[in-house]
């Protein structure tokens, strides 16, 4: 009998638990499409200054929101 192991990762949202992030990415005025810096959680859709902001404890840093969010 195989026994399966489960893992379990520190680096998850600590809103949601949510396990994956993704860059928010913004249209420039010469329409490229460019990261803003950004990260957005793919389970509850909160957007973070930083990664170490989606997955540490505490209260929320404050961060500068994109223009296409105001």
């Amino acid at each position: 009998m195989i026994k399966k192991i489960f893992y379990k990762t520190v680096y998850k949202c600590r809103d949601c638990g949510s396990t994956s992030y993704q860059s928010v990415i913004e249209r420039a005025d010469n329409g490229a499409l460019l990261p803003t810096g950004q990260y957005r959680c793919t389970g509850c859709r909160c957007i973070f200054a930083t990664v170490r902001a989606w997955w540490s404890p505490g209260a929320r840093p404050d961060f500068q929101s994109s223009r296409s969010f105001n």
